[in-house]
């Protein structure tokens, strides 16, 4: 068995500095766009836009009683719709799958929506406390009692006429006369005859469409009497009741929500976190009852009710019987039958719910593909958080279990982004890494039209996970390609399977070594073989800046699977 192999160190062919600049610029793009601010065209349109929002609320200036406390609440609240709109569109899964399988996908930030989505959530909880807080400060401000302003004791007319529109009050008995048409039931024969005038003398100035003067409603003219009665109620039924109540649940719901969506908290207490989160669906409803106008949040909860519909009742399969075998120690593998309908593709992955373990907790899991005419859902599962701890549990003394499942998918992950014909790939796997790449090795054995050449780059500690392999290495596949296996863990050659022994078998297109990858040495002899690979990487964080380094200094188009 070849236990090393020794490469030489190779200048790159065709290296970045044959290439013209325009060339180069996208090849780096290309390459990079796995860290967010290396997106640099993305993240400038999207700074740009948050600017733009918060200057068109901060340059509010309605009368005397604006201050800095309102102006600052005010721009705060013009990004924040902004950002309400983005959050939701980074883990929308039927939509990104569809992207990922679409041209433009090597043009979008695809592969860093979890990212986008967390710092905007980051910027969300920043921006609501900014946004809360102000406001609280600039209701203390005002000529009357903070639990008042806060709560809408008053109705909304009386409140705006004796403080924020107090300035445009032609005489103080028009609040008394408002006041006293309120306390009679709102006749509407009164307020032809003493609040309409009013209403047109000191209201109608500010409210209406071509004013940039109002705190309340430019659109709203005051001057009939149904939009006046829907400003004079009062308490709960009050206008600024439902904002300012809304607003603060939205906020308390916020803090945990954020603060489970932490990393350590993720990692830690994923179950929590799901949970926790579900809260979003409630906040989306009391966002509309928040804030006055629905045009800036229609369309993203449309989309958001459309997801939920396919994810809940579309592309969901219940009550699925699975069978789990240990594979070795905190390794498993879970098989179920082909539900109708679902259709296993290459780079594809669907979410596994276990509902034995937790109604509401579903867990990413790449589809490692299966043979030809099969029928038959493959997972590999290893135990290392609380969920698929517990999972590894249910197996009995014999190390198998069976139990029902419920799934939902197939969803696109970058190994299903499109790639030109015959283009080169690489992939880079460490560990359980290796399982949507399985994928793409089933796709290439049965579909002679899809193969390409390749290398496949392997770290891992454990000598069994060798056989998953097994399958391919007698094929005419591995004719197109290389295999490089790299065990970590000193098991010595006796450990490994039988049939990866057998060296005369595969020649040098299987080398197998006992200790850790040298990426740059290895990285010089793929491209030696390969033009331009396109390069797809799964595996521990630091792995995977290591492989993105290598792919940087080569200009080579790189995906990184993240589960």
């Amino acid at each position: 068995m070849k236990e090393s192999l020794e490469l030489q160190e190779k200048t790159p062919r065709g290296g970045l500095s044959s290439l013209g600049l325009q060339t180069r610029l996208t090849l780096f793009y290309l390459g990079q766009k796995y860290r967010p601010w290396l997106a640099f065209p993305w993240l400038l349109l999207l700074a740009v836009a948050l600017l733009s929002q918060f200057y068109l609320g901060y340059r509010y200036n309605s009368n005397d009683t604006t201050n800095i406390y309102l102006q600052l609440a005010r721009g705060c609240s013009y990004t924040l719709l902004l950002v309400l709109c983005l959050l939701w569109l980074p883990v929308m899964r039927h939509g990104l799958a569809a992207l990922w399988r679409s041209r433009w996908a090597s043009w979008l930030p695809l592969e860093q929506a979890k990212n986008v989505h967390r710092w905007l959530g980051h910027l969300m909880m920043a921006g609501a406390m900014v946004h809360g807080a102000c406001y609280l400060l600039y209701f203390n401000t005002l000529d009357a009692p903070f639990m008042d302003v806060l709560f809408g004791t008053e109705s909304d007319v009386v409140r705006s006429m004796r403080t924020t529109m107090y300035e445009f009050v032609s005489e103080d008995e028009s609040i008394d006369d408002v006041i006293d048409w309120i306390d009679q039931g709102r006749p509407e024969q009164m307020f032809h005859d003493v609040i309409r005038p009013i209403m047109k003398e000191d209201c109608t100035k500010c409210h209406s469409a071509s004013s940039t003067m109002t705190y309340a409603i430019p659109s709203l003219p005051l001057s009939y009497f149904d939009d006046v009665v829907a400003l004079s109620q009062r308490g709960i039924y009050s206008r600024q009741f439902r904002i300012n109540v809304c607003g603060l649940l939205m906020l308390l719901m916020l803090l945990p929500l954020w603060f489970t969506s932490l990393a350590v908290m993720r990692r830690r207490q994923h179950h929590v976190f799901q949970n926790i989160h579900r809260l979003g669906y409630l906040m989306v409803v009391l966002a509309l009852l928040h804030i006055p106008r629905y045009n800036w949040l229609l369309v993203p909860a449309i989309i958001l009710a459309l997801e939920y519909f396919l994810s809940h009742y579309v592309r969901i399969y219940r009550g699925c019987h699975a069978r789990m075998v240990r594979v070795s120690e905190g390794m498993l593998r879970l098989e179920m039958q082909r539900p109708d309908g679902f259709v296993i593709e290459p780079g594809h992955y669907l979410q596994l719910r276990v509902p034995k373990l937790g109604r509401y907790e579903w867990h990413d899991f790449s589809l490692t593909g299966g043979r030809e005419g099969d029928d038959v859902i493959v997972l590999k599962i290893k135990a290392q958080g609380d969920w698929s701890d517990a999972l590894y549990d249910q197996l009995g003394n014999d190390g198998r279990a069976e139990l029902d499942v419920d799934i939902r998918g197939p969803f696109a992950s970058p190994a299903a982004r499109p790639t030109r014909r015959r283009e080169p790939i690489l992939m880079v796997a460490g560990g359980i890494g290796i399982t949507p790449f399985l994928g793409l090795l089933y796709t290439m054995l049965f579909d002679s039209v899809k193969r390409r050449p390749f290398h496949l780059v392997w770290v891992l500690r454990d000598g069994k996970l060798l056989e998953w392999l097994e399958p391919f290495l007698s094929s005419p596949l591995i004719a197109g390609g290389r295999i490089h296996l790299f065990l970590t863990q000193d098991e010595g050659a006796d450990a490994l399977p039988a049939w990866l022994q057998q060296q005369d078998v595969h020649g040098d297109r299987v080398v197998f070594y006992q200790h850790r990858p040298d990426l740059e040495r290895l990285f010089s002899d793929v491209s030696e073989e390969l033009e331009r690979p396109h390069c797809f990487v799964c595996g521990p964080e630091e792995m995977t800046r290591a492989v993105a380094a290598q792919c940087r200094k080569r200009g080579w188009v790189m995906s990184i699977e993240r589960f």
